[in-house]
């Protein structure tokens, strides 16, 4: 062999020999079985008390005219206009209503005329009921009436006739007022097209952290609705609601089903005034690599004149644990591979790894050619990257949820109110993508039904 030959085959083998030897990466495994959406329930009382419900008819009705301008067949013309506040009372599953009214009546008397005004008050009691489409179906009777003041004038020997003139008053308003009260309410308290924007609104992607890219979004599949009723000041009623709610970190989570429409049905429930919302949040193993990154890149660990400083860090899943593959260079030039079992500390409220250790491949490789690595802290240093607190986010969250709910205004009449919710974690799974966390939001909600200021 020609000394050329005989120097090529040395380098050869001393960059060969210089090579570090490089651990067997673990297989990335998952368990393709889909596990069911996990559904919400809600449930929200539904609050609308006499004031509010006076003030929401008399907006309605408010500046209300009739008159006799169309008929034929009466010699006295006369006007009906509603320009009092009217009075509500309420009882199980009926409203009624006291309405005092300007009465104007007029006579032509050829060079003269005879005019005179009053002012009649009458009651009418509307039944009511929620049907199955949500729409409130009413049905108004005028129960009485009388004369607070009645109009009396009195020209050339003609007087007004009070008894024909009260007849044709109560003929009138009975037809044309319980039109107008059944129709009011119904469109007013038309709680399928009230609540609608509601869906529209939870359908809606919420950014509830903006430095932690944290969005929510709320699906509902089925809403149902008790019957009104009485009690105390009020009409009584709650809304209950299935769906599926997601939080996604890194963007906004994309909608199930786009084009599903909630069902509306009727229904009862026993279920005490609560909210609970198991909420399925994405993380993934880009935006577990950047958190674990910011803490990692770039440190150095050593043992003795050793050491080691991170280059990178690659995550994925096997069956229940999660997979950390850390790029090194240095004394140590290559990957090594760590594993460890993601679990919830309850107490401090975080998400960290059990067990946390380097596989068996790259343990039995580093005690012939690295054993140093294990003297060192990079393990501690890794396992502690690897925690993802939630105190704080959970806090910032359940901050965000409270405000987003006191504040929403999804129709003109609905506001909604939480004294506080409460937010845990109830278990973690990894999926081809990242970890997927399952939280319970928990808490109470009134929705109540207000009159504008």
């Amino acid at each position: 062999m020609s000394r050329k030959l005989q120097l090529c085959a040395f380098v050869l083998l001393a960059l060969v020999g210089c090579k570090t030897p490089q651990p067997l990466r673990p297989e990335a495994r998952y368990d393709m079985t889909q596990p069911p959406v996990p559904m919400s329930s809600l449930y929200i009382p539904v609050r609308i008390t006499r004031t509010d419900l006076q003030r929401i008819v008399n907006q309605s009705v408010a500046g209300l005219k009739m008159d006799n301008s169309q008929m034929s067949g009466q010699d006295y013309r006369w006007s009906l206009a509603v320009t009092r506040p009217l009075a509500i009372d309420l009882s199980g599953q009926q409203i009624t209503s006291t309405i005092p009214m300007d009465v104007q009546v007029s006579k032509s008397l050829g060079i003269t005329s005879l005019s005179a005004n009053g002012e009649l008050e009458v009651t009418f009691k509307t039944q009511f009921n929620i049907r199955e489409d949500w729409t409130v179906q009413t049905y108004t009777t005028l129960e009485r009436h009388r004369w607070l003041r009645q109009p009396v004038a009195r020209v050339a020997g003609v007087s007004l006739p009070i008894a024909p003139l009260t007849n044709w008053l109560i003929d009138y308003s009975r037809k044309r007022l319980t039109e107008t009260i059944d129709r009011q309410i119904r469109e007013q308290i038309d709680l399928r097209a009230l609540l609608s924007p509601l869906w529209t609104v939870l359908k809606r992607p919420v950014q509830l952290s903006e430095t932690m890219d944290l969005w929510f979004r709320f699906e509902p599949r089925v809403a149902g609705i008790e019957p009104f009723r009485a009690e105390g000041d009020g009409l009584h009623s709650a809304v209950h609601m299935t769906g599926i709610s997601r939080v996604k970190a890194g963007g906004e989570p994309a909608l199930i089903d786009a084009a599903h429409q909630p069902q509306f049905s009727a229904s009862r429930s026993k279920n005490a005034d609560s909210l609970r919302i198991m909420i399925q949040t994405d993380i993934s193993y880009a935006q577990a690599e950047r958190i674990a990154e910011q803490k990692l890149i770039g440190q150095t660990f050593g043992s003795g004149k050793k050491q080691v400083t991170v280059e990178g860090i690659d995550l994925f899943g096997q069956g229940d644990h999660l997979i950390a593959s850390v790029r090194l260079k240095g004394g140590y030039k290559g990957q090594v591979h760590l594993r460890g079992r993601p679990v919830l500390d309850a107490s401090r409220r975080n998400v960290e790894l059990e067990n946390f250790d380097f596989d068996v491949d790259t343990r039995n490789l580093l005690h012939s050619s690295a054993a140093w690595l294990f003297k060192g802290n990079i393990r501690t240093s890794l396992r502690d990257a690897l925690v993802f607190p939630l105190e704080d986010n959970l806090a910032e969250v359940t901050k965000e949820i409270d405000g987003q709910i006191n504040s929403l205004k999804p129709g003109p009449w609905i506001r909604l109110e939480t004294p506080g919710m409460a937010l845990g974690l109830n278990d973690i799974r990894l999926t081809e993508q990242g970890m997927v966390l399952d939280f319970l939001l928990a808490g109470k909600v009134t929705m109540h039904l207000k009159a504008l200021d």
